[in-house]
């Protein structure tokens, strides 16, 4: 009998062991079933984080709509609401305008009736029209004065102005254009030098460009970014993120291994936005890249800014576009159950609330919008507090993409509802995040950064760009501009202690 007993007992615990592993199985296998449905999207379907929480159902009659109690119920009627044709846009003032007039023949400004037509007014229409870039090659001539008495003096040759890059056979124009049209444009180098081949008969190479965008990054572009980023670290709310980059020829790595561009986004006293290469997402790199700030860092819920949050001075500042965004793909997911989505959906509809009150409030005084948000934003975010408190440990029993979403938004809450405190700050890291965006579409055309010189250019570049950018600035204006004068400013060797702010991007004019 006791045999039996035991015998009983084991089967019935080693049921139940067998039926916990399976239904942690069951979870594994339905979080890695969102997972794979996740990065399917991401790949194939739309990026969009849009969500019509607020929109009506087709069906739903709205009482402006109804019919009036004196009409027939019997006679049909069909309604229907003119469709808008386009429009087209007027050409911006900025454009140079060519006017080009279409008159009548002579023998035609007679009418009918004998008496000579007079003009009564003009119909104008425009149309788009492009010149082609014209490619030339500058001759710098030289003269060279010898004297007529031959005492044996040197001959006196008249000096070139200051290179951008001596002995190369480039402009700054030449490089902006080389730059923008990779950094901006998406334009791999080597797609460059082929355009040059076939249509101006010139055989450059992409290593050639590739040699001229790190020697002007190193001679002039580092100058100009020590500048910037000692201006950053006086401002007192910077936005981090950071994004991969595949370098290579790196030290001690594989060419297939991830490096990474880390980018800082500030907003005063002058936006500056400012990447650096690293070969490693180490939190050592957002230290050295914020020694001596004091203020609100900004980044998404990566734990290697935590080593920065915890100095003495700094605060650190969640994003919520992050925290919806991981909310907004169960409601994407082809594969979540009902009840997942449901709840995903409510956290939408939550967050969703505060970003209507920031698209209420983005054109006010800062001070007026720290009065706004305490009054209508902490509510919703004491609200969201509670439904997440009620709601995070039954997603925890069930698991999946929920639970960890819900994880990652209470890890994070106390750092989300920080905007709250101070008007200038941002309900999300969404500015640092558009600001990398060019170089994950530049990414998918030129590939990869041969070395790290190159790797250290690159960053170099982007951040002028992005910099001018932030600044309303044409990059292809303001590169071109600093490009020639700052070797002008470096005339004789004279680069140190050279004062480059009248070169900065808010000090510049160039209409």
């Amino acid at each position: 009998m006791n045999n039996e007993t035991v015998t009983l007992e084991t089967l019935i615990e080693l049921m139940t062991h067998q039926q916990e592993l399976l239904s942690e199985k069951d979870k594994t296998i339905a979080y890695l079933q969102e997972k794979l449905d996740y990065l399917i999207r991401q790949k194939f379907a739309s990026s969009s984080e849009k969500f019509p929480s607020n929109q009506p159902s087709l069906f739903d009659v709205a009482p402006s709509e109804s019919l009036p109690v004196d009409e027939d119920p019997d006679v049909e009627k069909i309604s229907y609401v003119r469709k808008k044709r386009g429009s087209k846009t007027t050409p911006p003032d900025s454009l140079p305008h060519v006017r080009v007039e279409h008159d009548l023949e002579e023998n035609e400004k007679v009418c009918s009736c004998g008496c000579a037509m007079k003009r009564i007014k003009e119909v104008v229409s425009h149309q788009y029209d492009l010149i082609p870039a014209t490619f030339q090659v500058i001759d710098n001539v030289r003269f060279v004065y010898g004297c007529e008495c031959k005492c044996g003096t040197a001959p006196k040759t008249a000096p070139l102005a200051p290179q951008v890059l001596p002995r190369h056979q480039v402009t700054p124009s030449f490089l902006a254009t080389i730059a923008v049209q990779k950094f901006e444009d998406a334009l791999p180098l080597v797609r460059q030098a082929k355009i040059y081949k076939h249509r101006f008969g010139v055989a450059f190479t992409d290593t050639t460009f590739s040699n001229w965008m790190i020697k002007a990054s190193q001679l002039w572009l580092e100058a100009l970014m020590n500048r910037l980023h000692a201006l950053q670290l006086q401002s007192s709310y910077i936005q981090m993120d950071e994004t991969t980059l595949q370098v290579l020829k790196e030290k001690d790595k594989k060419a297939q291994s991830k490096s990474y561009l880390w980018l800082r986004a500030s907003h005063s006293p002058y936006p500056i936005v400012l990447l650096h290469y690293s070969p490693n997402r180490s939190g050592a790199t957002a230290e050295f890249l914020l020694k001596g700030f004091s203020g609100y860092l900004q980044s998404d819920g990566y734990a290697g800014y935590n080593s920065v949050a915890n100095q003495e001075g700094v605060t650190q500042l969640g994003c919520w576009a992050h925290a919806r965004r991981k909310f907004v793909d169960i409601t994407k997911s082809g594969v979540s159950d009902e009840s997942s989505k449901i709840t995903a959906k409510k956290a939408v509809e939550l967050i969703g609330k505060l970003y209507g009150i920031e698209r209420e409030i983005k054109d006010k005084p800062p001070d007026e919008k720290r009065v706004i948000r305490q009054e209508k934003a902490k509510p919703i975010c004491n609200d969201i507090r509670v439904w997440l408190d009620a709601n995070f440990f039954p997603a925890q029993h069930s698991g999946g993409a929920l639970a960890k979403a819900l994880v990652y938004l209470n890890n994070q809450f106390a750092k989300l509802i920080v905007y709250l405190e101070d008007g200038k700050l941002s309900i999300d890291n969404n500015t640092a995040e558009n600001h990398i965006r060019p170089i994950a579409v530049g990414r998918k055309n030129w590939l990869f950064a041969t070395s790290t010189k190159g790797a250290t250019a690159l960053a170099n570049w982007y951040s002028i760009i992005e910099t001018a950018k932030a600044n309303n600035i044409d990059p292809f204006a303001y590169l071109t501009y600093i490009l020639t004068q700052l070797p002008i400013y470096a005339k004789e060797g004279k680069k140190e202690g050279v004062d480059l702010d009248p070169l900065l991007p808010w000090n510049v004019s160039l209409g």
